[in-house]
């Protein structure tokens, strides 16, 4: 019996259990001190001249930079990243891989990226499309997150008008399509 056809689990659900024992296992990779002491390593102080220069917020003790982007940062702004995607945890047999993914990593699997390269890295992961498309598609989410008049705005300032804007779908591949570049 599995833990969600106990009668008495609080899981319902297959996917509802899956989803507790990811959580539960990312939280060993959030605690993983391996991780923990390679970030700190991975780190260099901030410079005397950086400090007069106010190049960083003057809390700022630690940078490091950004293995997609390139640009400097504090530390508290990156993040410790898998090399290789997880091949997930959706069953019980992907658990167990998903388990040493998480907390039986060496040093070599990591590498430091910003928050937002950490999120369309993941997005192109999940789409197998590349670093640059999942970019491309982040920034056309973001837009169709907002709302109709500011997207009809946001085009019509790049020159777009009439029927290319007149609804969501039509906004949301014009606006993709002049990201990368294409001819509309």
């Amino acid at each position: 019996m599995t833990p969600w056809e106990d009668p008495n689990s609080i899981w319902k659900t297959k996917s509802a259990y899956m989803s507790w024992l990811r959580g539960a296992v990312r939280r060993v990779w959030k605690d993983y001190p391996l991780r923990k002491e390679w970030k700190k390593n991975s780190l260099r102080p901030v410079t005397k001249q950086e400090k007069l220069s106010k190049v960083y917020h003057p809390s700022t003790k630690n940078v490091g930079q950004c293995v997609f982007c390139k640009e400097w940062m504090a530390g508290s702004k990156l993040e410790c990243d898998h090399k290789l995607a997880s091949m997930g945890c959706k069953s019980l047999e992907e658990a167990k891989e998903f388990l040493i993914y998480c907390g039986a990593a060496t040093s070599e699997m990591f590498q430091l990226t910003c928050k937002n390269c950490h999120k369309i890295k993941t997005l192109s992961e999940r789409q197998g499309t590349t670093f640059e498309d999942a970019r491309v598609e982040k920034q056309v989410i973001a837009l169709m997150r907002s709302s109709s008049v500011i997207q009809i705005a946001t085009l019509l300032e790049m020159g777009y008008s009439g029927d290319l804007v007149s609804n969501a779908a039509k906004r949301k591949k014009v606006y993709r399509e002049h990201l990368k570049g294409l001819e509309v």
